[in-house]
């Protein structure tokens, strides 16, 4: 046998049993349950803070990806420096449409969401953020969330995160967290608005 042959051989048996292997070592891809269950603990991470029940858009936004999807993912690269590329990917593709939070999330957290018929009925006034306080007292303005953006192995996730309290009074943030020994904390963030 020729060693040409015995090499072609020997490479045509090495190519099954590759990809064998990066089959079984390659990380499982997560169920929709166990994303769900990771992208409320991180909504956790922001409406815990909350001394009060947390008022919450139930329209999620998108930040700034309806504008250019392009531009938005060089500004995720350039500002959240350990973010991966599949955290982009997936935030992009979870934000691609408009959604509406679930009513029944479980953020172990007293939480209120807040439609976007009724904010804008409130909004529309001229002394808005005094109404807002005067029909949820206990609130200090409202939370927006996006979709949340996760690896595969769902511990690297990124979020935009709007807080608005009144007129002139509010920002947005991307924030890059990260999941060790079960928990999610805050590792980058930018900021793209405030007022």
């Amino acid at each position: 046998m020729s060693i040409r042959l015995f090499g072609t051989l020997l490479i045509l048996l090495l190519i099954p049993v590759s990809l064998a292997c990066s089959i079984f070592t390659s990380t499982p891809v997560p169920s929709q349950a166990d994303i769900e269950k990771e992208e409320q603990a991180v909504y956790v991470v922001f409406v815990g803070e909350s001394k009060s029940p947390a008022l919450i858009l139930q329209d999620t936004s998108t930040g700034l990806l309806e504008e250019d999807p392009q531009q938005l993912i060089d500004n995720l690269k350039g500002g959240l420096t350990g973010i991966s590329n599949s955290t982009i990917d997936s935030y992009v593709e979870r934000n691609a449409q408009p959604s509406q939070l679930a009513p029944d999330m479980q953020l172990g957290e007293e939480h209120i969401l807040l439609g976007s018929e009724e904010l804008a009925k409130i909004t529309r006034q001229p002394n808005w953020h005094e109404i807002l306080k005067e029909k949820y007292p206990s609130s200090h303005g409202y939370f927006i969330f996006s979709r949340v953006g996760f690896n595969q192995s769902l511990d690297q996730a990124v979020i935009y995160v709007g807080q608005v309290a009144g007129p002139l009074m509010g920002a947005g943030y991307y924030y890059l967290l990260e999941k060790q020994a079960g928990t999610w904390t805050i590792k980058e963030q930018i900021m793209v608005w405030i007022s």
